[in-house]
């Protein structure tokens, strides 16, 4: 069986997605040179994985059963809109996360796990966020920095109840998103 492009996340709530999606109107109304990502896939990547073979994808997940033990359920208050590396100089827009301690545990508790799977640890710090486009050329760039600038996001609660193993194939339209396995938090 072939390789599988994977990652682990937190997945976004449709109302959370809705009020996202209202912000993310507003700046694609700026007409920048930006690929654009569709509502269905917003999330939060507690940890890219890359390629994966099965065998190890499988050993992996069993592990991953064991996290949500530690975890009750979390709560994410998105109360950001920004970019990477700056709002100056975009590359990818997001709305962002307050880093709230038991979130920040969970990647990290991921990212230990993962590591000893042998994927390899990001040496980024974790900033937990939404990605809502990728910057792809120079038109425009000035409207959306503006943009960016002037909007003030009032904070969005929500509460996620597990988080998902998440397969990611690539295709000439854009990457296509499934659950391979969710994981629910002890409640």
């Amino acid at each position: 069986m072939p390789s599988l492009r994977c990652f682990i996340a937190l997945p976004t709530s449709p109302d959370v997605k809705d009020a996202i999606n209202a912000i993310q109107k507003r700046l694609i109304a700026t007409e920048a040179d930006v690929r654009w990502e569709s509502i269905d896939k917003f999330h939060i990547t507690l940890k890219f994985l890359g390629k994966c073979e099965p065998s190890k994808l499988s050993l992996l997940t069993s592990q991953l059963e064991l996290l949500p033990r530690n975890v009750s359920t979390l709560r994410v208050i998105y109360n950001k809109v920004g970019a990477f590396p700056t709002e100056q100089s975009p590359r990818v827009v997001w709305i962002g996360a307050e880093p709230d301690e038991s979130l920040m545990r969970l990647q990290n508790d991921v990212e230990t796990l993962c590591e000893r799977f042998g994927f390899e640890r990001e040496n980024r710090q974790f900033h937990p966020h939404i990605t809502l486009g990728r910057v792809k050329g120079t038109k425009n760039v000035g409207r959306l920095t503006e943009t960016l600038k002037s909007l003030t996001l009032q904070s969005i609660q929500a509460v996620c109840t597990h988080f998902d193993l998440m397969r990611s194939d690539l295709k000439p339209s854009g990457s296509v998103y499934t659950v391979l396995r969710s994981f629910p938090f002890q409640v």
